[in-house]
């Protein structure tokens, strides 16, 4: 599999000028699955035993992932998010500091979260309990898209597709559903799991 290096910013007090860029260290896909299936996402693990990985914080992965060269690992920041709302000051902090095109696939899957954390609140409640929303940080702002609560968020997230359709001719409407999917089936697992 594949490593990852990201480039994140060095905040500097002068925000005009370009600031110089940092790396982070190199993330192999086996310890980002990892690092998932500890915060509670297990969609992308192999049925194989995990290895011993070095632990990754919050920050580290929301870079890594959004820098990442797999799609799938790339769209594992939308259940991220649902599962884990509080990072989502992470999405805020990064998208400043990534470099342009990290930065783009963050702010997307993050917006991609906000609309389906609406659409599917009812069912991610008796999964998850009660949790915070997901602030709108870039749907209405930077996509001038409709707001999260509009059609339970079905028209904001049909209007992120059809942007990112238009940009890449993927139809990113499925790629939402499938992942949407998957987390929902190892939510149920996992109530299983524990309930058995």
């Amino acid at each position: 599999m594949s490593s990852l290096a990201t480039t994140i910013a060095v905040d500097q007090p002068d925000r005009t000028a370009k600031a110089p860029c940092m790396t982070v260290e190199p993330i192999d896909d086996a310890t980002l699955v990892n690092a998932l299936g500890a915060v509670g996402l297990r969609h992308l693990s192999i049925a194989e035993p995990a290895a011993p990985y070095e632990a990754v914080d919050a920050t580290t992965l929301v870079a890594g992932l959004a820098g990442h060269a797999d799609p799938r690992l790339r769209e594992a920041l939308m259940p991220l998010f649902l599962r884990h709302p509080d990072l989502a000051v992470r999405a805020t902090e990064l998208v400043e500091r990534l470099e342009p095109e990290a930065a783009d696939t963050l702010r997307h899957f993050y917006t991609a979260a906000v609309f389906l954390q609406r659409l599917w609140l009812s069912t991610l409640r008796l999964h998850l309990g009660n949790f915070p929303l997901l602030s709108d940080h870039f749907g209405q702002r930077y996509y001038h898209l409709s707001a999260p609560d509009v059609k339970f968020g079905e028209a904001g997230l049909r209007g992120l597709a059809r942007l990112y359709a238009d940009k890449t001719g993927m139809d990113w409407l499925s790629v939402y559903q499938a992942t949407m999917t998957l987390f929902l089936q190892q939510l149920s697992l996992d109530e299983a799991r524990h309930d058995g």
